[in-house]
């Protein structure tokens, strides 16, 4: 007797100290997301936009409005041969990155945008993007300028190498630059990504194949999570040649999957697509009024969730793709830097405007629905029971190929950290031991349905910290990258045979790109540029 009583004591016990455990990791997990809240609130907020726009339009200035003045240039740069110094074609180098960029954000971003910051946010989105073409090539053209080569040939490089270059605050700013990187790894690297795949198969579950119990569809996202882990750690085990030849082939697939589609909704559309892109314009700068299910936006709201996930889509000014970008194989800084940007214009004006012109001209922003909600109804409104497959599809692909790229940019980083500034362990050691920790939260990521909004909120606020750093060895490097910009279309191109000088009687090249017999995408671009075997 006394001893069922001593156990009835300590159970009571037990049982107390698991609602005091309780209590405690809710108000720690509060505390926790009312901090995140705050600093995103700051990250995010007036500052920011400020020295987004303000970088932006700066580079516009040094650089004489590159992005439009030699748009053509920075196409034909895109059939370069390739075979110089690096690891990586630049093609293909080109896909890996841009499997970072079309993400996730290109779907549930977008319409995010237009939810909180009505369809003006669209054109703010064209906004950050003409502004982002001339920051990405600035530091793209910075990466490769400040890459290292090692004594074996191999090489390393990246956002940190440049941004330690700054005199006396340089490499504090580069220290922490990687800390933020490697940790965002965790947040727009793995955990939303794998949480979207998840979501993108329950989505199809529930109208495909009407499965709507709990249990199947935990089981279903569970499933997902594994087979992302395998399917994720067959590509990351070769680094980054493996990780760029897999992208290789995915980008050009999901791209022309996304836009074959999307453009089948405007064209449905008819004459609710002029007055969709009238809607865009007009209220970019009057707001928008509440109507149906949507709240209302003023300007403000437009002009910062246009800017604020046009950045989190295509990742201009936050230092992601020069970690990737400085191995690519280049013959001058520039030309890279002009990948670079023709991967914003590729991503936000072409991608992203696929998504927003959608949600607008079909009408689907009024029902008050956001993220991939909102574009899935989009879809829907136009090919009907169909429209699921689409963008389960879409949201699959998308989220794939960014956790494969996202990998490496926190692998990158985190052995700058570690092996470079830490002095720990070999640079094989740190790459293995960062993959084995970075996989496993891919599972955790996609059952977890409930924390998705945390997850993302977590991401942004990482984004905008490794922002900062960023931006301000862009804007004190700029006038290296000026120079070096301007010695590649004004000399180096016409030496090496890459174009044509623009003549007051011809006012450019209008001859076809020349492409050699090795370049990964000859057969595609003869068929449709009808460029011309060297």
């Amino acid at each position: 007797m006394k001893v069922k009583l001593f156990i009835l004591f300590l159970q009571g016990i037990h049982n107390a100290l698991s609602e005091v455990n309780t209590f405690m990791a809710e108000d720690i997990w509060k505390a926790i997301l009312a901090a995140n809240d705050y600093l995103n609130s700051i990250v995010w907020g007036i500052p920011m936009i400020i020295l987004l726009v303000g970088t932006g339009l700066l580079l516009v200035f040094l650089h004489g409005f590159i992005q439009v003045r030699k748009f053509g240039t920075i196409v034909k740069t895109m059939f370069w041969r390739g075979g110089a110094k690096g690891e990586v074609h630049p093609f293909k180098m080109w896909c890996m990155v841009m499997g970072a960029t079309v993400g996730v954000g290109n779907i549930a971003g977008v319409s995010t945008a237009v939810h909180l910051g009505g369809p003006g946010a669209v054109f703010w989105m064209w906004i950050c993007a003409i502004l982002g073409m001339g920051v990405k090539l600035t530091e793209v053209t910075l990466s490769l300028w400040s890459r290292r080569v090692l004594p074996d040939g191999r090489i390393r490089g990246g956002t940190m190498y440049y941004i330690e270059k700054i005199p006396k605050i340089g490499p504090p700013l580069a220290i922490f630059f990687s800390l933020m990187a490697f940790l965002c790894a965790f947040g727009i690297g793995n955990m939303t990504q794998a949480n979207s795949v998840a979501l993108g198969v329950e989505y199809a579950a529930k109208e495909v194949f009407g499965i709507t119990d709990p249990g199947s569809i935990f089981n279903l996202r569970l499933a997902a999570g594994i087979l992302m882990v395998i399917f994720t750690a067959l590509v990351i085990i070769g680094g980054i040649k493996r990780i760029a030849e897999v992208s290789f082939y995915l980008i050009p697939f999901m791209s022309a999957w996304y836009i074959i589609f999307g453009l089948g909704i405007w064209i449905a559309s008819g004459a609710n697509f002029g007055r969709g892109i009238y809607t865009i314009i007009s209220s970019a700068f009057t707001g928008t009024a509440a109507v149906g299910g949507f709240a209302g936006a003023s300007v403000y709201m437009a002009i910062r969730y246009g800017f604020a996930r046009g950045l989190f889509s295509n990742e201009a000014g936050l230092g992601s793709a020069p970690l990737a970008y400085a191995y690519a194989e280049s013959d001058h800084p520039g030309r890279q830097g002009f990948y670079g940007a023709f991967e914003v214009f590729w991503d936000t004006i072409v991608i992203c405007t696929i998504t927003g012109v959608a949600d607008v001209v079909t009408g689907a922003w009024e029902t008050g629905l956001t993220s991939t909600a909102l574009a899935a109804e989009a879809f829907r409104r136009v090919y009907g029971l169909w429209s699921p497959i689409f963008v389960s599809v879409a949201l699959c692909l998308f989220a794939y190929t960014t956790l494969l790229t996202w990998e490496f940019y926190g692998e990158n980083t985190f052995l700058y950290f570690i092996v470079e500034k830490c002095k720990i362990g070999s640079y094989r050691t740190a790459s293995w031991f960062y993959r084995i920790v970075w996989l496993p939260p891919i599972i955790a990521a996609a059952v977890a349905a409930a924390y998705l909004g945390p997850i993302w909120d977590f991401a942004d606020t990482m984004n905008g910290l490794m922002a900062i750093p960023n931006l301000i060895a862009v804007v004190i490097l700029a006038p290296i990258a000026v120079k070096l910009a301007k010695d590649f279309y004004t000399r180096h191109i016409i030496e090496v045979g890459g174009a044509k000088p623009a003549t007051a009687t011809d006012g450019g090249n209008k001859e076809p790109p020349v492409l050699c017999v090795n370049h990964p995408m000859r057969d595609v671009l003869e068929k449709v540029f009808g460029a011309k075997k060297k």
